[in-house]
């Protein structure tokens, strides 16, 4: 493994809402470089099933990259929440279900070339009514689909949310749901 780089300065130049840029330097030997870090609070993404065993996932717009989205239920973690909890959250928020139980299935780097945003991957069952919270930009239906129709939408791609793909092929593959 490399030596890792000697960091030289760190500016930030820009802070928003939900995400912050900062302009690292940083010395490789004798070879000094620039790049940008995006500085995320971190997120979790659910892979859930109903009493049925269909998987729960989300369809909405998304304005980053213009065009509605099949996902599965995820969010943005809180200051000081605990990736269970806002998983558990986010659940709810999305689909209107609470979780029976949720474990997590996987701890990931989004990007880890430019940010330093970390996902947290939960699997579980939801089949207990709870009450759906959609944020002001969220228009999200819940669309259910059988464990055949998940991998036939990403084999035709309906789905191309790379953090739906990744964790719905590990939680049927993994047998962890």
């Amino acid at each position: 493994m490399s030596r890792p780089p000697q960091i030289v300065s760190s500016e930030l130049v820009y802070s928003g809402k939900l995400v912050s840029v900062r302009r690292v330097r940083a010395k490789y030997d004798e070879r000094e470089v620039v790049r940008e870090v995006v500085e995320h609070p971190g997120s979790v993404a659910i892979v859930a099933t109903d009493a049925e065993g269909r998987f729960l996932l989300v369809s909405q717009y998304r304005i980053g990259v213009g065009e509605e989205t099949l996902e599965i239920p995820a969010g943005t973690l809180e200051e000081g929440e605990e990736p269970a909890r806002c998983a558990e959250r986010e659940l709810e928020e999305e689909t209107g279900l609470k979780a029976d139980g949720l474990r997590l299935l996987s701890e990931t780097y989004t990007t880890p070339g430019y940010t330093t945003e970390r996902l947290y991957i939960f699997a579980g069952r939801a089949s207990t009514a709870g009450v759906p919270r959609h944020d002001v930009d969220e228009n999200i239906k819940v669309i259910r689909l059988t464990r055949e129709q998940v991998l036939d939408a990403i084999r035709n791609g309906r789905i191309r949310d790379l953090k739906s793909i990744a964790a719905l092929l590990m939680s049927i593959y993994l047998n962890s749901v």
